[in-house]
């Protein structure tokens, strides 16, 4: 699985927030996406970095498109690397797609997907509720 399975969207059609996205870049439908400045999205691909929500559509290289469409508002599904505890807030591991339970620091920094919905251990898929 890469990035998140959106199963519900929450508040107006995920309460969608449009951001800048360079013409070159390459996102895949439903990629975790991280903040660059200035309000500019990329796909996650480095750790410890803001979150800001999961691509609404695909973007390719090249399109011409410079903004973009983030869903922030959503039930997704994501795989667990480790563990996973209901209640608890989950960060976004970047070098695999997994997810994990967040620490202090990822709530401070803005690393943080969302809120686990269920317990899971590795391996598993367990709900978030996401809302950045």
């Amino acid at each position: 699985m890469v990035g998140v399975v959106v199963h519900h969207l929450l508040g107006n059609r995920g309460d969608r927030i449009p951001y800048k996205v360079a013409n070159g870049s390459t996102i895949a439908k439903n990629a975790v996406c991280e903040l660059t400045s200035p309000m500019t999205v990329i796909s996650q691909t480095n750790a410890d970095t803001p979150i800001v929500g999961v691509a609404a559509h695909e973007k390719v290289p090249a399109d011409g498109h410079l903004w973009m469409s983030v869903i922030t508002n959503a039930v997704v599904i994501a795989k667990v690397k480790t563990d996973v505890t209901v209640g608890l807030n989950v960060s976004m591991d970047a070098d695999d797609g997994t997810i994990d339970n967040a620490t202090s620091l990822d709530d401070e920094k803005g690393y943080v997907l969302g809120m686990a919905l269920e317990t899971a251990t590795a391996g598993e898929l367990a709900m978030v509720r996401m809302i950045k």
